[in-house]
């Protein structure tokens, strides 16, 4: 079932979730994606544990980007060199992220496991590119071992078979020394690809000694062949020799020493044949297979399995973006994205950092400054008198009081001294500010005459109220403005926990615009919800003019079932339609009076 309050809602949770990663979040459209300074997320408000899941493993790995990347630096035309140093950054940023966050390593562990239940990562084979074995070896290894990933070592051992089919065992063995210098060695985005220059560079050299091993190889065989031959022939003359000696041995009988001199001559001949000829040759593969079988990663087996060394090192360095397989978290962003019937209407805005104009402030500030203290005066008396703490008596306590005891003979049990202590404010305000163009539309009096636009009247009055609310003990105030610099974000004007004496130059904006108040109370309910006050209230200062009166009243309905309180401020106009409480002001002079009447509701109910 869809959650109807904001608790936990995914808007709200994507927006904390990037306040905690001190990143910008927003939360809108069908598509996920970082510009290098901010998080988008697709506008989603469903309650899916699984899409959660991903998102806030996309959005911890790319807040990790935001906070450590290096988003100028330059990989040149090579796909394979781009790649590699990504997937070493990648495990470094997630790394660090981890030191400062621990509770994102299982976060972006619990994404991967899903990703290979679904089949979705997967080992590289010995039919894949060679880019692709070498880069999945690469990410899916420093994943296992420096980021404590154990589903990938499956994965990783299946991976290593390829590379060590596919690459010469000096490149294997020298890739793993040079791969344990991460996380320790580095130190920045620049040292990932530094590192990832010197993998390549090591790569080269270790199949240009292949080649070389290669071209050696060939000569070896020859010179061998070539031995082969000569002691077949000297067998074969020896042959000869003895059918000839056999010929005439008849005539040859009155000479007794060369019989005996001929057997000896065969005996040395044939002894020389037994060691070349006929058994060697099988001897020798026997040795060599024994060789073989001591060192498996031996030459023979590389010149085996590499027979055009060069050729694969052409393939491997000209490889492109679709010979390795695609950016784990780019994959993420494809599966968050939402069809056209899923995007939901509402939509978290980005807070950006309004223009500053001090002097335009400085103004502000002493225009509303005698009218701020007269309502901070007005509140602080209200809060005061509700809270003072009163004595009461009664029948028991620890404390009796003197001026009652005469009473006893009449009856009168309660002379008991209590204090009643009445809670004091612990409120978080948050104040929105409409400034779109409407806002600068020129207003009239009761009587008809022309009192300037509401747009001053909305700021003197925004920053009167910040003031005075500041100067309440236990009232936590913050304001936004809206909309930003476009329609899918605001200007933060007044962080909750800042002073306002040092922001009084963000009070100083324009009306332009359109009026996306939905979107606005999204960013201002996430900000109350952030707030460690329990009582929690949305004041809006606005002409009335949504620009989806439905979607607003949806969204403060959802706010105050989740105990945030909706008060409306109308400029000019009335706002009851929107706001369950609301008043109506035209001046600053005006707001004195009716705000004293609000904050017995605002700052006092129970």
């Amino acid at each position: 079932m869809k959650n109807r309050t904001l608790h936990n809602a995914f808007p709200i949770v994507a927006a904390a979730i990037g306040n905690r990663f001190g990143v910008k979040v927003s939360v809108g459209g069908n598509q996920a994606y970082t510009d290098g300074k901010s998080i988008q997320l697709p506008a989603y408000d469903g309650d899916d544990a699984e899409y959660q899941d991903v998102a806030w493993g996309l959005l911890a790995h790319e807040a990790a980007h935001i906070r450590y990347s290096d988003f100028t630096l330059r990989y040149g035309n090579s796909v394979l060199r781009r790649r590699l140093c990504n997937a070493i950054e990648d495990v470094r940023i997630e790394y660090e992220l981890a030191k400062d966050f621990p509770g994102t390593r299982l976060t972006i562990r619990t994404v991967i496991e899903k990703m290979i239940a679904k089949g979705d990562f997967v080992a590289s084979n010995i039919t894949d590119h060679p880019a692709n074995i070498l880069y999945s070896f690469v990410l899916k290894s420093l994943r296992a071992r420096v980021l404590g990933q154990s589903s990938l070592r499956p994965l990783v051992e299946e991976t290593e078979t390829a590379l060590k089919a596919t690459f010469p065992t000096g490149a294997v063995t020298r890739l793993k020394g040079l791969l344990s210098e991460v996380p320790e060695g580095l130190q920045s985005e620049s040292d990932c690809l530094q590192l990832t220059d010197r993998i390549l560079t090591m790569i080269e050299q270790e199949f240009e000694q292949q080649r070389q091993r290669n071209q050696t190889q060939p000569s070896v065989d020859e010179d061998t062949s070539c031995e082969s031959d000569d002691t077949d022939q000297a067998g074969e003359t020896a042959d000869l020799d003895n059918s000839n000696a056999s010929d005439s041995e008849d005539d040859m009988e009155h000479d007794q020493d060369l019989p005996t001199d001929n057997d000896d001559e065969q005996s040395s001949e044939s002894g020389g044949n037994d060691d070349s000829n006929p058994e060697n040759p099988d001897d020798e593969p026997s040795a060599q297979a024994e060789s073989s079988s001591s060192n498996p990663q031996g030459d023979d087996e590389e010149s085996t399995e590499i027979a055009d060394p060069m050729g694969v090192l052409q393939t491997l360095l000209s490889a492109g973006d679709g010979d390795i397989e695609q950016d784990l978290f780019e994959s993420l962003k494809s599966a968050l994205s939402l069809a056209a019937e899923n995007v939901s209407e509402l939509l978290m805005p980005s807070g950006h950092e309004p223009p500053m104009d001090d002097q335009a402030g400085a103004f502000f500030l002493r225009k509303v400054q005698s009218e701020s203290g007269k309502i901070r005066a007005a509140l602080q008396g209200l809060v005061q008198s509700q809270t003072l703490n009163r004595s009461q008596h009664a029948c028991r306590g620890r404390r009796m009081d003197g001026k009652r005891l005469h009473r006893l003979p009449l009856g009168e049990t309660k002379v008991f001294q209590r204090k009643q202590a009445k809670s004091a404010p612990n409120t978080a305000i948050h104040l929105l500010l409409d400034k779109s163009e409407s806002m600068g539309y020129q207003v009239t009096d009761s009587q008809g005459q022309p009192i300037g636009s509401r747009m001053p009247i909305a700021l003197e009055a925004t920053l009167a109220l910040a003031l005075a609310f500041e100067g309440i003990p236990g009232v936590n105030p913050g304001v936004t403005a809206f909309p930003g610099i476009q329609d899918d974000s605001v200007f933060r004007l007044l962080e909750h926990g800042q002073r306002v004496n040092a922001r009084t130059g963000a009070f100083s904006l324009a009306a332009t615009g359109s009026t996306p108040m939905t979107e606005a109370i999204w960013f201002g309910a996430a900000s109350l919800l952030g707030c460690r006050e329990p009582r929690k209230v949305l004041m809006v200062m606005t002409d009335g003019q949504p620009n989806d009166t439905l979607s607003t009243l949806e969204l403060l309905q959802r706010c105050r079932d989740s105990g945030i309180e909706t008060v409306g401020v109308g400029l000019g106009l009335d706002v009851s339609h929107l706001f369950p409480i609301a008043i109506t002001i035209n001046d600053l002079s005006e707001l004195r009076a009716q705000l004293f009447e609000l904050s017995k509701a605002v700052l006092l109910a129970a």
